[in-house]
């Protein structure tokens, strides 16, 4: 992305169309700024007019001020520059801060629309990181760039002009020359110092990637004792990032050095020049230090350039990162898409899919699901079961077939509306850290405390609700941790419940749970399921006695379908699979005796 593509890309967030007082805002700290530049380019003129008058030199042109006056003057230009300068940047913020919620906001819901795959290959952490230093890296440019770099640069020109004019062209080259070797100098030692920058950005990202992963993953290191391997991984990033920046520090000084004894030799050479000048009588020591002041002015700002400079570069580059992000295509919805589903029949028509196109996942599957049916389907691991799951609610899409819901073709229909239709109980439910309540409250974020509670009963989770010291304000941890592996469970029904989809979808939802949890669950699964069209995905073959109709997966191809008795008497994988499942059982109760 090009510097005026760059440009384009975030005008609209500055140049609010919709925010007229935020229009004139800008506009307004945009006048401040030129004011705040001529009361600057004034100070040293009325300053050396002051000495001059207190000298009892000839002051030109002549004012009927007095030597009082010209000082209250030098003063009130001062606190004038002060004042627009503090104006600017309060009506700026007002700008800034909107243009950089307006973004963050904007590239949130972007990230969510766009596809599994894309997070599922990023880092969290880096993510946060990447959206924070973007949308700050914007704010840095258009008040830096705008407001400081390019006003001083013209400042710096008009310092030449006025030294010129007032003291001759000798010292305006002196200036210039100092100006132009610093700004050379500043930019070759900047760029050659941006690497080591560039290796400290990325051992930060690593570093925040692989502490947020660590966090969401606290219960797993506990249960592995591996405490000092994730303190170590972090350490890894932290010492690449300590030896960059003990590198990036050690050439700023190299910089720093360079900057000063260019300036100083240019301050020498002017003041030097200035001092013959007063001795010889061509000029006066009110102009010494009109001189002086201005090569102060000229010079100050440049201490900064150098860090500016790299910040600017860095933005630069965070913000075409940050738009990289917004390029991304996100999962599109065609047009005209209905916006809830008035059916829930549910048909797989000769479906194919694979994640890898030399291994095939799905292979053919069809079956067709009535409204109010229940359907299971069963198999080995890795057979393809979570994948219809995945298929239904347009999380992936199919190779090659269709999906109908309702008679309609999926492809014709929005995700929100299938998503819509569809509620999950997964095997593995994430909680948010959060409340009880608005954990529940997540099927439905419009529902009352008293259909949250209603829901809560239907699952079977009153009375552990009603015996919480804070009942449904309790927190329940990061990811729910604080739960048992059924309490979460009964939790995600509650979601459902709250939902009230006309199709569920059970995939694998009781086969964490030990036998009695399970049994307790299972009850709540059924009401539930209780005329809706369901799917179950299912690994404990007990549950699923009471299906309509089970569908036997192998390799990505339905191999046998039909009643469960049925299926135990005719059927050679399912029994197998119910044989194996059996002996495991027998097994467990003779440990356990």
């Amino acid at each position: 992305m090009t510097l005026s593509e760059q440009a384009q890309a975030i005008k609209p967030y500055f140049w609010a169309r919709q925010r007229p007082d935020l229009r004139f805002r800008l506009i307004a700290a945009l006048g401040c700024l030129v004011l705040a530049k001529l009361s600057n380019l004034a100070t040293p003129w009325f300053l050396g007019l002051a000495i001059d008058r207190l000298n009892g030199d000839e002051v030109l042109p002549v004012w009927a001020l007095g030597a009082v006056g010209l000082v209250v003057v030098y003063v009130i230009t001062r606190l004038l520059s002060l004042i627009f300068s503090e104006l600017r940047e309060v009506l700026f913020t007002h700008v800034s801060q909107h243009a950089i919620r307006v973004l963050t906001l904007k590239t949130f819901a972007h990230l969510h629309q766009l596809p599994l795959s894309f997070h599922l290959s990023r880092h969290t952490g880096s993510l946060d990181r990447l959206i924070d230093r973007g949308t700050k890296a914007i704010d840095f440019l258009l008040r830096y760039v705008v407001f400081n770099i390019g006003p001083t640069l013209i400042e710096l020109v008009l310092v030449s002009v006025i030294v010129w004019i007032m003291f001759g062209g000798i010292y305006a080259l002196v200036i210039t020359t100092t100006v132009v070797v610093y700004i050379l100098l500043t930019l070759k030692i900047t760029s050659w110092r941006l690497r080591f920058r560039r290796v400290m950005n990325e051992a930060d990202n690593a570093v925040a990637g692989r502490m947020v992963d660590s966090f969401v993953n606290v219960e797993n290191v506990r249960l592995f004792n591996n405490e000092k391997y994730e303190t170590d991984r972090v350490d890894l990033g932290l010492s690449d990032y300590e030896r960059a920046a003990n590198q990036s520090r050690l050439s700023l000084m190299y910089l720093n050095l360079s900057q000063t004894m260019i300036v100083l030799s240019g301050v020498v050479l002017l003041l030097v020049l200035a001092a013959f000048d007063v001795q010889l009588g061509a000029l006066t020591v009110g102009g010494f230090v009109t001189l002086n002041t201005y090569i102060l002015q000229a010079f100050q700002p440049l201490n900064f350039l150098g860090s500016i400079y790299r910040q600017i570069r860095q933005s630069l580059i965070d913000m075409e990162s940050l738009f990289d992000i917004l390029d991304e295509s996100g999962e599109s919805d065609p047009a005209n898409s209905p916006v809830r589903l008035q059916d829930s029949k549910i048909t797989f028509d000769d479906v194919h899919f694979s994640y890898d196109p030399n291994r095939p996942t799905l292979s053919g599957i069809s079956f067709t699901v009535q409204p109010g049916q229940t359907v299971a389907i069963v198999g080995e691991t890795g057979g393809g079961k979570t994948t219809i799951g995945k298929l239904l609610l347009k999380i992936i899409e199919p190779t090659h077939g269709s999906i109908h819901i309702g008679g309609q073709d999926t492809k014709e229909l929005s995700r929100g509306a299938v998503r819509d239709a569809v509620g999950v109980v997964p095997q593995d439910t994430v909680l948010f850290n959060d409340t009880l309540s608005n954990n529940v409250r997540y099927g439905r974020v419009d529902a009352s405390d008293q259909e949250v509670t209603r829901a809560l009963e239907v699952s079977g989770l009153n009375e552990f609700v009603a015996g919480l010291p804070d009942g449904l304000a309790t927190q329940v941890g990061a990811r729910g941790l604080k739960l048992s592996g059924g309490e979460k469970q009964r939790i995600a029904i509650a979601r459902v419940i709250l939902k009230n989809p006309s199709i569920l979808l059970f995939d694998e939802a009781t086969s964490s749970l030990d036998a009695v949890t399970e049994r307790q669950v299972q009850k709540n699964l059924e009401q539930l399921a209780t005329d809706r069209t369901t799917i179950v995905i299912a690994h404990r073959l007990s549950t699923i006695k009471d299906a309509d109709k089970i569908l036997v997966i192998r390799d990505g191809e339905i191999v046998e379908q039909g009643h469960f008795l049925a299926l135990i008497e005719t059927s050679v994988l399912f029994k197998s699979l119910w044989d194996a499942q059996q002996r495991s059982k027998e097994n467990l109760t003779v440990v356990s005796d």
